[in-house]
């Protein structure tokens, strides 16, 4: 699948990749804008054997960058286009950004579930905020749409590489398949440094429509000693 060969109705290839381990998920806190200190050692690891599987040129060629703001989604980005064109630059996006958690930032797992004992999303009303100072569901959904949308339209025709989150990849989704906010049976969980495949067309009269040609694709941890599914 190498190449830039287009149908002439696709509007744009996303190729949405979670971060690798991080350093809050080692330690177990939530880890917004104050608390992210990027990735784990092993984390490293993941994302330079997502660099080197991009470096075989089987991937689709990459035209634009962008990155979540969150240092764990940025080193990410940088090591996996390390060894790519020099050329191109990252773009950091700020509504990229995972999951907001507003004063649960830099708390432990353990803390919030003291703190807000009351949360759960499949409870929750999808336009009340969890936290204070953070994101509700829908209003999550409407962020990660709204920047692809924005995205789309910048770079019409182009494969655009997206250094993100698990949220955002499983918010993508949801927009794609046009879940409803209210939706909580159906859980996603995207593997660290894996590539979720989604392409957008459109054209010939034809409405807009969402095409997945692959989801949590992490091929290239398989087997290796970084691999988090390893048994």
């Amino acid at each position: 699948m190498a190449g830039n060969s287009y149908d002439h109705n696709v509007l744009v290839r996303f190729l949405l990749v979670r971060h690798g381990e991080s350093q809050v998920m080692v330690d177990g806190v939530v880890g917004g804008l104050k608390t992210c200190r990027g990735l784990s050692d092993k984390g490293r690891l993941q994302a330079g054997l997502l660099r080197d599987r991009f470096a075989t040129m089987t991937e689709p060629l990459v035209d634009v960058v962008y990155s979540s703001p969150l240092p764990r989604a940025k080193e990410t980005t940088d090591i996996a286009m390390s060894g790519l064109n020099p050329q191109l630059t990252i773009e950091v996006h700020p509504e990229l950004e995972e999951f907001r958690l507003g004063q649960a930032d830099g708390l432990t797992w353990e803390k919030v579930r003291e703190q807000y004992p009351d949360i759960n999303p499949s409870n929750s009303d999808p336009y009340e905020t969890l936290i204070p100072g953070g994101d509700s569901r829908a209003g999550f959904r409407h962020r990660v749409s709204s920047a692809l949308s924005e995205i789309a339209k910048e770079h019409s025709g182009k494969t655009v590489f997206i250094g993100c989150h698990g949220g955002v990849i499983s918010a993508a989704m949801a927009s794609a398949f046009g879940l409803a906010n209210n939706q909580t049976t159906l859980e996603m969980a995207p593997t660290v440094t894996s590539i979720t495949e989604l392409e957008l067309l459109a054209g010939n009269g034809k409405p807009r429509r969402w095409v997945c040609h692959r989801y949590n694709d992490s091929a290239h941890l398989r087997g290796s000693e970084v691999d988090p599914l390893k048994r």
